[in-house]
């Protein structure tokens, strides 16, 4: 299981580990403690066992008081890139200042949030932020950035039909330009499949809706943690599509203290465009055709430095498995109805998207980029990475492995996230399909979205802005 290195002064013997436990759990991380796992503190071997550690890990959690003996820890930490976050405070002149780290509110810790109140905080700020808030207005022990490199720390939920995820980020000053990139803090992805049987019963399950709340009341902590100051949670499909979409909305409220918005078909894929796009290391590529394949539908979207054409289209791996893929593994007359289902949405689709010939494809999601894993035998882009390239061949190679596998040998394959393993064939066949209908050899592989696309759009709000209303969108183009 994935987990996070722990370091504190003494090899922990002097500090409580119950926070980082709790920061790690939120997470959804397992915390490595060197006073129960390394066998010895001695060089070489007690050094070597945390480096493995330290390699091996998602990040560094540092509970003060830090002692000199962590410095050979933290300072490879660095160097290898992790994340590393402090709970509490740390004096101005402390030397792991000097490197780039985040700081936790450890208030935020203590317990699991409890339910907000309508009455908490100053007017438009979520509860869970008043709750967070220091005596003095600050919300986070977060080191202020340099002059000249004003920061605006955010917070994203992208509430999907399969999924929903969490990115807490500072967002660059509009002096930087728009090619300036965002520093992701925290991300957190988990398959909840909120839209399960939606299709059929047209409400939401019972049981999807408490893995939903039980999920929401993590981020309500995480963003606590890390004092975001603006933050914006939108849904697709699935809240679109649910009868009961509104009474999940209200629970969004009740959980998280803020209100929680249902995205149009349109307003999803401009969203996910500028997530996108804004993550490309250069604009050679232009114009770009985005193909989003969710879990209720698909969104595409075309254009250069914005989306110029948009359209959402009944393409969700989570649906056409339901409705379709009900074998394991799929039949042969299940695998062509589920192609042709997917043909027909294509063939409307591009209807709406004028000029795509000429458009590099980028495909976004876990389905893009699980399949990506696949193909790439689990070596998917890393975050902060230039996106990859698939190629048709290689997705081919892998929907014909998939086909012929059962659900358990899918869960063996490298790359394979747990949560996907009865929903990849059919995200499969959209990649498959979606390339071959537009006669591209080869797809760029985007770890970004409509998540940071929403990170985004929260840049030019006012502070604590829980919901900003979202831009309207008349035929797959934007208006102001």
């Amino acid at each position: 299981m994935p987990h996070a290195y722990y370091c504190a002064k003494c090899k922990n013997e002097q500090t409580d580990p119950s926070h980082a436990e709790r920061l790690a759990g939120i997470l959804g991380l397992t915390l490595w403690l060197p006073k129960d796992e390394a066998d010895s503190f001695g060089f070489p071997d007690g050094a070597l066992a945390c480096r493995q550690a330290i390699d091996e890990a998602e990040c560094v959690i540092c509970q003060p008081p830090i002692g000199r003996d962590c410095a050979w820890e933290l300072g490879y930490a660095a160097g290898a890139g992790k994340k590393i976050y402090v709970i509490g405070p740390l004096p101005e002149d402390d030397w792991m200042t000097k490197i780039d780290i985040h700081h936790v509110d450890p208030a935020a810790l203590t317990a699991r949030v409890r339910p907000p109140r309508a009455d908490d905080g100053r007017a438009g700020a979520p509860a869970f932020m008043a709750q967070g808030r220091r005596d003095d207005g600050d919300l986070s022990h977060r080191r202020p950035s340099p002059a000249g490199d004003a920061r605006t720390r955010v917070a994203a939920i992208d509430c999907g039909t399969n999924s929903i995820r969490l990115l807490v980020a500072d967002l660059p000053s509009a002096g930087h330009g728009p090619d300036a990139r965002m520093s992701e803090v925290v991300e957190r992805f988990d398959i909840i499949r909120l839209g399960q049987d939606v299709d059929r019963t047209g409400r939401l399950a019972r049981e999807a809706v408490g893995r939903a709340r039980a999920v929401l009341t993590d981020y309500a902590a995480l963003i606590t943690a890390f004092g975001a100051e603006r933050v914006r949670m939108c849904g697709t499909w699935v809240t679109r599509g649910a009868a009961d979409g509104g009474e999940f909305l209200a629970l969004v409220r009740d959980t998280l203290g803020l209100t929680s918005e249902a995205l149009s078909g349109g307003q999803e894929a401009h969203l996910a465009f500028t997530g996108v796009t804004r993550a490309l290391a250069d604009r050679a590529g232009a114009p770009y055709l985005m193909a989003d394949i969710g879990g209720g539908s698909t969104q595409f979207a075309l254009g250069s430095s914005d989306a110029e054409h948009a359209v959402s289209a009944d393409l969700g791996c989570v649906r056409i498995a339901e409705h379709h893929l009900r074998t394991d593994p799929p039949a042969p007359r299940e695998i062509a109805e589920a192609e042709q289902a997917v043909e027909a949405g294509l063939d409307k689709a591009l209807e709406a998207l004028p000029g795509w010939q000429d458009a590099t494809l980028i495909g976004a999601s876990e389905a893009v980029t699980t399949v990506a894993a696949i193909a790439w035998e689990g070596a998917s882009p890393a975050p902060g990475s230039h996106p990859g390239r698939l190629s048709y061949r290689d997705v081919d190679r892998v929907v014909t492995e998939l086909l012929g596998s059962t659900a358990a040998q899918r869960a063996r394959m490298p790359g394979m996230h747990p949560g996907m393993v009865d929903v990849i064939v059919a995200s499969a066949l959209v990649v498959r399909a979606t390339m071959k209908h537009l006669g591209k050899e080869t797809m760029v592989v985007s770890r970004h979205g409509l998540l940071h696309g929403i990170a985004w759009s929260l840049g030019d709000r006012p502070p604590h802005t829980a919901s900003p209303v979202a831009v309207a969108v008349d035929d797959g183009k934007a208006r102001p």
